[in-house]
């Protein structure tokens, strides 16, 4: 993977470590009850940091992002109770501060080099499976935070920061009807979905670690991360994320084979039959068939996209302000993917902001330098795939926003490099 592009004179370095405070130290953030507020809160410093350097680069694409963000604030006008301003302020807040951190990271160089930052995303990720095993072993426990006894109990009562601020180790479901409960693994995030969209964009950064570091124990470890992430995968019976894996896999591996590089996409081969098999052996599809048999999974989603696309079109400028409770399935319309909470929420022209942005970045990093680069790339492809049918308004968009970063500025050092570019990355100095 290509390195960062050398220290511009007179600009101080970024330092590392509050990109190590938001994601090796994800842990203490939730056992805080600050899960859900450790992007914004961890953006202040960053922000200090870049006014503090003074000169910040920004690539010509992230207007949009900056449009998106700013039509989503005024769609605050549409919101009708103080409820309903509450989940707005939270997710705006992740908003800004995923912006920020990708302007923080897209602004590394020497101390925030691209090993720096693959190497806080794996510890990430071994967050993410631990505490998947927690919610496993012990399905039935949560969280009781500082922050939920610092909350007001009128604000402690909204459903929606209530499972912020006491977060359970899993989801425990038994569909009308069904003999069996399911318990599904959802420890460090509230919601079974939230851990399942993880794993499925830190899968690929994981194996663009792997394709960067040279030691052999640092590969092997990593390896072995991936392998026990099956344990609680499995458990989650969370098919979204068994189809996101199965594309990013299929996607880079396929590209890497018309490169003349056959292994990746032997080794996916090998260890999707050994998965299959595992899964078929251990129950994992019976269950999992189970499950939707009772759930109505299926009929439940199409009534709340239904509902999504036709409230967004009832107020097409600004939307609703935030998702709202369904008058025929128990869910809030807005709840059930990203593009549908966006289009429901700040209209169609914030969706084409939103969506304008990370097809851009897709696009623009289609012809990556090198195999960890082409992994970075297939994080930003399965978050574009996903974004249909997960949410993206936490720590889950700020590793995809990050896995922009780590592609754009890839970019930008090729451009200085002298390396031939269809179309040059347009980068903007905005003094701080």
């Amino acid at each position: 993977m290509a390195g960062a592009s050398p220290p511009l004179a007179g600009l101080r370095e970024l330092p590392a470590w509050p990109v190590y405070a938001l994601f090796a130290g994800f842990p203490i953030w939730w056992l805080l009850g600050l899960g859900a507020f450790a992007v914004p809160l961890i953006a202040v410093p960053m922000f200090l940091l870049l006014f503090q350097r003074g000169h910040v680069e920004v690539p010509a694409a992230f207007w949009l992002w900056i449009g998106f963000v700013v039509w989503a604030c005024a769609a605050a006008l549409e919101l009708t109770s103080g409820s309903r301003l509450i989940g707005f302020g939270v997710r705006m807040s992740n908003y800004v501060g995923a912006g920020m951190v990708f302007l923080y990271l897209y602004n590394g160089r020497s101390l925030l080099n691209n090993r720096t930052v693959l190497r806080a995303l794996v510890l990430f990720f071994a967050v993410v499976v631990a505490g998947g095993y927690l919610g496993v072993l012990v399905p039935r426990g949560a969280l009781s935070t500082p922050v939920e006894a610092l909350l007001p109990q009128s604000i402690r009562n909204n459903e929606y920061v209530g499972a912020l601020v006491h977060p359970s180790f899993a989801e425990v479901q038994r569909p009308y009807g069904s003999p069996r409960t399911f318990y599904r693994p959802s420890a460090p995030f509230p919601y079974t979905n939230s851990w399942g969209c993880n794993v499925a964009l830190l899968v690929p950064l994981v194996v663009a670690a792997i394709m960067t570091f040279r030691r052999p124990a640092a590969r092997v470890a990593m390896v072995a991360l991936l392998a026990a992430a099956c344990v609680p995968a499995f458990a989650t019976l969370n098919r979204g994320m068994y189809l996101a894996l199965v594309l990013v896999l299929a996607y880079a591996s396929v590209r890497l084979a018309f490169r003349g590089r056959l292994l990746p996409l032997t080794l996916v081969l090998i260890g999707g039959s050994v998965g299959l098999a595992v899964a078929l052996w251990a129950g994992v599809l019976a269950r999992l068939q189970e499950r939707l048999h009772y759930s109505g999974t299926n009929v439940g989603r199409q009534t709340i996209y239904r509902e999504a696309f036709e409230g967004a079109a009832n107020s097409p400028i600004f939307g609703h302000g935030a998702p709202q409770p369904s008058t025929t399935v128990d869910v809030s319309i807005g709840t059930q993917g990203q593009v549908w909470n966006v289009m429901f929420s700040y209209g169609f022209i914030a969706l084409a902001f939103f969506l304008g942005w990370f097809g851009l970045v897709v696009v623009q990093s289609w012809r990556p330098r090198g195999q960890a680069q082409l992994w970075v790339h297939a994080t930003l492809f399965v978050a574009f795939l996903t974004f249909f049918y997960y949410g993206y308004d936490g720590i889950q968009l700020t590793v995809a926003m990050s896995a922009a970063a780590l592609a754009l500025r890839a970019r930008r050092v090729e451009a200085a490099d002298g390396v031939p570019q269809a179309a040059a990355q347009q980068v903007h100095a905005v003094p701080a």
